[in-house]
């Protein structure tokens, strides 16, 4: 373990640890309005290629682990569309089996999906992994009992979704320990059917060290503009300077239609940092474009 990891794990640690407070909310609200809960029942359900709706999965894993009993409630909303648009359904799964332990789920699918197709991936891709979540929380539940406290939260929005481009954002809360934030972005150019990342978007492998370094000047200017505020950058005591962009660094097109990069708590920043965004500058962003990707985003 270098002196960075060292520093880190120190950091996540002593870290005061809360709950999110959009999170807190929606879970109380969710469970004040379920119907009174019957009697507890067991269920053995076997999981089998037969079962050919993707938006049983979440329910059938849920059921399909050991000892679980749950206050369950599962809609399927249509997100609001115009034209052909790509159509998301949700399945919800709320549960909170005591009262040092909680799980809210809130799992995207995209209905009719064909077999092989952008759409299906993300199906898949989501689909494995809210199980490894749910995996996650029943280790988590039995190693620590009734003892130690350990929350999972799982919610989606639809970033973007035209008839020629399609994000879906991820947001990940976990508490166990230590509490961690992440975000996963799924996009689809609905001109070629494909999934797209990053590094599809652009010429050449240039963007990224172009790109890293203009956010590393947005870092800077904000320490010098705020002494409180602080990076992982330039750091030679613990020897960490991010490295630049991969291909498949998370990113997402605003409302203005500027690129953003995003970062996960933890992964440039100490955790009061949360999970910071960088807006690149159109006039930095646009050269580097591909010319189908210049305005497929709006």
């Amino acid at each position: 373990m270098n002196k960075f990891d060292k520093m880190l794990y120190q950091k996540a640690a002593e870290e005061k640890i809360t709950m999110p407070e959009y999170a807190s909310q929606k879970l109380e609200a969710t469970l004040a309005a379920l119907p009174p809960r019957s009697e507890k029942r067991s269920f053995t359900v076997r999981f089998t290629k037969t079962l050919a709706v993707p938006a049983c999965l979440l329910f059938v894993l849920l059921f399909v682990m050991p000892n679980v009993s749950t206050a369950y409630a599962a809609a399927m909303e249509k997100v609001p569309v115009l034209g052909e648009l790509i159509q998301v359904v949700t399945i919800r799964n709320y549960w909170k089996p005591n009262e040092n332990h909680e799980m809210n789920i809130s799992a995207p699918n995209i209905p009719d999906a064909s077999q092989g197709s952008a759409e299906d991936y993300i199906n898949k891709d989501v689909d494995q992994m809210v199980k490894g979540l749910i995996r996650q929380f029943y280790d988590n539940l039995e190693l620590d009992g009734d003892e130690g406290h350990g929350s999972i939260y799982v919610d989606y929005n639809i970033v973007t979704n035209t008839e020629r481009w399609f994000t879906l954002k991820l947001s990940v809360h976990t508490i166990s320990g230590s509490s961690s934030s992440y975000y996963a972005f799924r996009h689809v150019d609905r001109q070629t059917g494909k999934c797209v990342q990053l590094g599809d978007i652009f010429q050449n492998d240039s963007f990224s060290e172009i790109l890293t370094e203009n956010i590393k000047q947005q870092m800077r200017l904000q320490i010098q503009e705020n002494p409180k505020m602080t990076y992982w950058i330039d750091d030679e005591e613990h020897g960490f300077d991010f490295p630049p962009l991969s291909s498949d660094h998370n990113f997402y097109f605003n409302e203005e239609g500027n690129l953003v990069i995003p970062f996960d708590k933890y992964e440039v920043a100490p955790g009061f940092m949360g999970c910071p965004e960088f807006v690149i500058d159109r006039e930095i962003v646009l050269p580097l474009l591909k010319p189908e990707y210049a305005g497929s985003h709006s």
